[in-house]
């Protein structure tokens, strides 16, 4: 017989909203609790409860004939209650065989976001190396476990809510349900193509059932500049340059470098969320504004975004809909001064010029290296408008009568927008230099992604066994294109770029004009995944990936790619029941294969373009078009077959966890564009499969819930990684490739068969001998530096020995303390500024470090880039620290529930023996990594004021 069973399902803070209570082996008939806590559900009287709230353990209430059953959720105490977001779907934590790291939302850092949601991420995944600089239109470049192409693509594939192809950027915090990082093949060969990197999952929030519910969240963000480069003041610059020149001397004493930076870089950001809904209607809608400055003048921006998240129930829950839509809008504002400037200007030349109609002091430019980067930066207008647009649906047929089958279709679409107007006024330096009234520039460029998935999907228990399998199709498809437009010399300024018509380029036949389209991308696959565990002690997972790529030739478009992993959860066998102290032990294994296709898709294609003039005979020229690209028909697909080996471990009741991973990649046929012979070939460049590369690592993770008493709790997680990268096989007559260029100096940087990447190429340092720069050949003769390419060696190393993470988290009744600290052990630097300005010579430099006159004023002719300027680049930095106060007000005032107040500080400090200005230096890639360049963008520290507020 059914009976009506309530009850209110609350938590230490009160009722819970939103917590679900379904019957036990009969998902279809259950409830979620309402803005009371309440719950009403119709069972038979000797049905089980299972009630369930995220980030609480699940629990199982047998009814036993009651009608009132209250519960009390307790916070989970183990990862293993946990569902992690995997390709096409999710799986229970107990069932990945693969290695998954899973970050809460509540797990990010707040109030350190800048331009996006990475800086949020630093120092919380083992493996992930982020690079971008903190200027807040900066570009971001992500790497998971090491390099993992030469050519093609190296970033992680990010996927958002399911649709393939997201831009990380587009993504605000406080939309953020959880993020899911798959890294090793085995987790990533669903994705097939786009996996070599590994993939980041987002998932955005849906919203919680019950009244509706809104919440605040205002930030202010105080900017100040520091480490600055130590280049000569006027009255040095007098003693050594002036003494010399005293054509140099202009009677000023000016600070470039800070005349530079803006004059209040303070930033803020608002967001407001709304979400509510019944059991079968469900909307999730935000509002973000945000300003965003940067320490350098000119450098700002501003973001507009809105989100809406729909989820409904029909048909008695046969049919689920899902919607997303998304739009970002970022208003950039560029124009800053260039940096080298800043830095080597004459000190004793003044800025500014009161007689001048401009107000500065601007003069011929005689070279790259001598203009008035500061007025140039405050005349032009260099703006930049991004836009995404990215509405997706989703519909899921339970099919009831089989429990736990489903058909899932996806249909999503983005378009991306990148509009750039620029105006260079008459007054500006290469304007003076060539003698032209203005130059103006407008582009447009726009991309389009449309993703369709269609699959089926099971999930379901049989006592001691569990299935978990998904089998389908997926689409996807890239279109682009973009003009752009450019004249000059114009009759005012004042109008800028917006009558650009108007320049007398254009009528001299002068002035440029470009569009292209892009050729569509398009990829077509079939997959299937299937996971099988016997009493989640031992556990199996297949995939398989069927793909084609329309970048390549028409014979070897389809690539297989697969997996096979399995787990063994020793804490769940028998003869380790007797150990208490032992929650959970699992032992990984799995080994999987995935592809690469991250070049321009119009290489499979027979391209033709204009290369030419020729004349008619009626004596009128005409362009000629010809063959663009050279199709190779033999390239295939660049792959990457990787083993990881893993353990998880939870002891003493949960409170000490982690994971251990080993793993070893091979990418073959790594895919490159190279030189080749005219004739036979059209053009002098082809892309072709060219060798192997292998990388091989380990990460380990730990973490411990150190006090649990009372009022007080600590914990800490710590995560350390490892990576080596080396060049295998180069195929052809490419047997090498150079990079890292400094300027005067010659590469630092090869990659050839053998080598290890970031592994530096450069001269040995044999000291200083009346005057030269000596260096040892390839014999150990020291000699004077011919920069002769053979006397070359492979010497230090980029990547650091060990790239650490360590997480700290104190809270104290209402009060939460947090601070991470980063760290990269026993990484070499090449220090760039030191060789550019650091000795007399290099080329037309006017500024220079002290060093160069008083200890280098002897040394002549070119100082080549040596392992003289290589240091030990180990630091370890106070990345960010988070203090909040949380009032609770549920029970206290009408309309809110709670607020929150915060301040956070980033990029705070950092400990280092490095001489330079910054250790934490780019190393992605390879071909320029591991090198402080001339022109860093000053290192900025942040202090966040921030209110939360809860209605």
């Amino acid at each position: 017989a059914k009976i009506a069973v309530t009850g209110v399902v609350s938590d230490a803070d009160g009722p819970v909203i939103g917590a679900s209570v379904i019957e036990k082996g009969n998902p279809a008939n259950g409830v979620a609790t309402d803005v009371d806590g309440r719950y009403t559900l119709s069972v038979s009287s000797n049905a089980t409860l299972e009630v369930s709230y995220l980030g609480y353990a699940t629990q199982e209430l047998p009814v036993g004939g009651r009608t009132t059953i209250d519960v009390s959720l307790t916070e989970s105490s183990g990862y293993l209650d946990e569902v992690v977001v995997v390709g096409y779907g999710t799986l229970d934590r107990k069932l990945v065989t693969g290695s998954i790291k899973s970050i809460k939302a509540e797990d990010l850092a707040i109030g350190v976001g800048g331009s996006t949601i990475a800086n949020s991420l630093v120092g919380k995944v083992s493996g992930l190396v982020m690079e971008q600089s903190q200027s807040p239109n900066s570009d971001l470049t992500l790497q998971l476990r090491g390099m993992a192409s030469i050519n093609t693509s190296r970033a992680p594939l990010v996927v958002i809510d399911g649709m393939p192809g997201g831009d990380i950027r587009s993504v605000v915090q406080e939309d953020i349900k959880s993020i899911d990082i798959l890294k090793d093949a085995s987790a990533g060969a669903i994705y097939g193509t786009r996996a070599t990197g590994g993939v980041i999952l987002i998932t955005t929030k849906k919203a919680a059932v019950g009244k509706l519910k809104a919440s605040y969240t205002g930030e202010v963000v105080f900017k100040s500049a520091f480490g600055r480069p130590d280049v000569m003041t006027a009255d040095e610059f007098r003693k050594y340059r002036v003494s010399q020149n005293p054509e140099m001397e202009y009677g000023d004493d000016v600070d470039w470098w800070s005349e530079g930076m803006t004059d209040d870089p303070t930033s803020q950001r608002h967001v407001l969320t709304l979400q509510g809904g019944s059991e079968t209607a469900q909307i999730y809608a935000s509002l973000m504004y945000k300003h965003d400055f940067g320490v350098l003048m000119n450098d700002s921006r501003k973001d507009y975004s809105g989100r809406i998240n729909g989820n409904f129930k029909l048909f008695d829950d046969w049919l689920e809909i899902g919607t997303h839509l998304d739009y970002m809008q970022a208003d950039r504002t560029q124009a800053k001064p260039d940096v080298r400037q800043l830095i080597q200007q004459n000190p004793t030349r003044p800025i500014y010029d009161p007689a001048s109609p401009t107000g500065y002091n601007t003069w011929n430019r005689s070279s790259d290296d001598d203009y008035n980067s500061i007025a140039d930066a405050a005349m032009t207008s260099d703006n930049g408008l991004d836009k995404w647009f990215r509405p997706d649906v989703s519909l899921k047929l339970n099919i009831l009568p089989v429990t736990g089958l489903s058909y899932n279709q996806t249909v999503g679409y983005e378009n991306r927008q990148w509009e750039h107007y620029y105006y260079l006024p008459s007054a500006a330096s290469d304007m003076n230099k060539d003698g032209v009234k203005g130059k103006a520039e407008l582009e447009f460029s726009k991309t389009d992604l449309l993703n369709s998935d269609g699959y089926f999907s099971y999930d379901n228990k049989f006592g001691d066994h569990s299935i978990n399998a998904v089998a389908g199709y997926s689409y996807f498809e890239k279109n682009g294109n973009k003009f752009k437009m450019i004249n000059k010399n114009f009759a005012v300024d004042g109008i800028k770029m917006w009558d650009i018509g108007k320049g007398s380029f254009l009528s001299e036949g002068k002035a440029e004009m470009s569009s292209s389209k892009e050729i569509t991308q398009r990829l077509l696959a079939y997959f299937a995944r299937a996971t099988y565990s016997y009493q989640y002690k031992y556990t199996a997972t297949a995939s398989i990936r069927k793909e084609g790529s329309s970048k390549f030739a028409e014979d070897n478009r389809w690539g297989t790619f697969w997996s096979l992993s399995g787990s063994w959860r020793l804490s769940n066998e028998d003869f380790m029941k007797s150990i208490s102290w032992i929650n959970d032990l699992n032992i990984r294994v799995g080994y999987g294969v995935t592809g690469n296709e991250g070049f321009d898709a119009d290489y499979a294609s027979r391209m033709y373009g204009s290369d030419a003039w020729y004349t008619l005979p009626s004596g009128e020229w005409a362009y000629s078009y010809g063959v663009t690209k050279n199709i190779n028909p033999l390239l295939g697909w660049e792959e990457k077959h990787e083993w990881n080996i893993g353990a998880d471990y939870s002891f003493f009741d949960n409170r000490l966890y982690g994971k251990f991973d080993l793993y070893s990649r091979n990418v073959e046929g790594l895919i490159y564009n190279v030189g080749v012979p005219q004739p036979p070939y059209t053009e002098s460049e082809m892309y072709k499969n060219i060798g192997t590369l292998k990388s091989t690592g380990w990460e380990f993770e730990i973490g411990g819930d150190v006090v649990r008493s009372g009022d007080w709790k600590y914990s800490t997680s710590l995560n350390l990684s490892h990576n080596e990268v080396t060049i295998g096989k180069m195929f052809g007559e490419n047997k090498y490739f150079n990079g890292g260029g400094t300027g005067w100096g010659g590469d630092t940087h090869r990659i050839e068969e053998g080598t290890t990447v970031g592994s530096f190429f450069l001269w040995r340092f044999a000291g200083f001998d009346n005057g030269k720069f000596m260096v040892y050949d390839k014999d150990g003769n020291v000699v004077e530096s011919t920069q002769k390419t053979e006397d070359k060696v492979y010497t230090g190393n980029s990547m650091p020995l060990l790239i650490a993470g360590w997480t700290h988290n104190v809270k104290w009744k209402n009060i939460d303390f947090a601070v991470t600290l980063t760290s990269r052990i026993k990484a070499d630097v090449y220090n760039h500024m030191r060789h550019k300005i650091g000795f007399v010579g290099g080329g037309n430099d006017l500024n220079k470090l002290p060093e160069a006159y008083a200890d280098h004023a002897n040394i002549t002719g070119t100082v080549p880039a040596s392992d003289y300027f290589l240091e030990d680049g180990t630091f370890v930095k106070i990345q960010n620290v988070n203090l909040s106060y949380t009032l609770p007000l549920r029970n206290k005032l009408k309309y809110m529930d709670s607020a929150r107040i915060y301040l956070a500080g980033n990029n705070l400090y950092t400990f280092t023996g490095y001489k330079g200005l910054n250790p934490e230096v780019d190393i992605t890639g390879w071909d320029k990594c591991g090198v402080e360049w001339f022109d860093p963008y000053p290192q900025t520290r942040t202090f966040t004021l921030g209110l939360q507020l809860n209605f």
